[in-house]
């Protein structure tokens, strides 16, 4: 069953609109994950062909996630707990006597003079809050300065030490395995065929000549996969691709595994875990 590929393949354009589709499956496609992007995601699963749960739209059901997080923390106060409380409240400024009426000028009174006192420590309030911002700026330099220095020492007294490493036979033998097995994994998780195109253009033709003339360093080694079309006279840009691919589990295996049977890997592995 390790030896059974995991298939991939996607596809995605893109014409005033981002729109997407990728499926994997495993064991002629008796499971199956599709998801598709078209303003919105969507993931259908299937077994057997047959389809296990709905297909989830990520934004409805993160929209519901976010409806039911704010009705559970938000808490209501009953309408006759509240109208009780105020009569009680005005029963009990009508037995001290204080009327009614004047709670409203009570209320202007105290904003008056709260809105003054505001006012009079708002620049000292101010002047306290610019002093400490020049402070932490100026400690956090000092402690960007320090680590920078400490750094530097570091650097130094760690010199011989990676001199010593790299000059290690052992380690240099390391160092070739795990490029060759990484470069094998890459490979072997890396699209089997694939292909797309490019249009692209801009309004001033010298900027599209100089965009080619960038592209133009990397398409000796794309020129089988992608296509440009360089477009002189507008402003354009659309794209499409396909791709598609194979990963088998027990091909990652066995290079995980010639890897650990590397005693110097695994000794490098311990360190690094520490």
């Amino acid at each position: 069953m390790l030896f059974v590929p995991v298939r991939y393949r996607g596809e995605g354009s893109y014409f005033e609109k981002v729109k997407g589709n990728m499926k994997v499956s495993w064991l002629l496609h008796i499971l199956s994950v599709t998801v598709r992007y078209e303003e919105e995601v969507v993931i259908v699963i299937r077994l057997f062909g047959f389809q296990i749960m709905r297909p989830k739209k990520m934004d409805e059901e993160l929209k519901e996630a976010e409806e039911i997080m704010v009705q559970a923390m938000e808490i209501k106060e009953p309408e006759t707990i509240k109208e009780a409380r105020q009569l009680g409240q005005d029963v009990k400024r009508t037995v001290q006597g204080e009327p009614l009426s004047r709670q409203p000028v009570q209320k202007e009174s105290r904003q008056t003079e709260q809105t003054q006192s505001e006012h009079i420590s708002w620049l000292q309030s101010f002047y306290i809050k610019i002093k400490k911002k020049i402070i932490h700026i100026l400690e956090k330099i000092k402690y960007l300065y320090r680590k920078f220095c400490d750094t530097l020492k570091n650097m130094k007294e760690k010199k011989d030490e990676i001199q010593a490493f790299l000059s290690n036979s052992e380690n240099q033998k390391t160092a070739k395995l795990l490029y060759r097995q990484v470069k094998r994994l890459i490979r072997h998780i890396f699209p089997v065929k694939g292909h797309g195109n490019v249009t692209f253009g801009f309004e001033d033709p010298a900027l599209t000549g100089q965009v080619l003339m960038a592209a133009s360093v990397l398409y000796p080694f794309i020129h089988k996969y992608w296509n440009l079309y360089p477009v002189f006279d507008e402003s354009v840009f659309h794209a499409e691709g396909a791709f598609r691919g194979r990963i088998r589990l027990g091909t990652v295996l066995i290079i995980g595994i010639r890897m650990l049977l590397d005693k110097n890997f695994r000794v490098l592995l311990k360190r690094w875990l520490r």
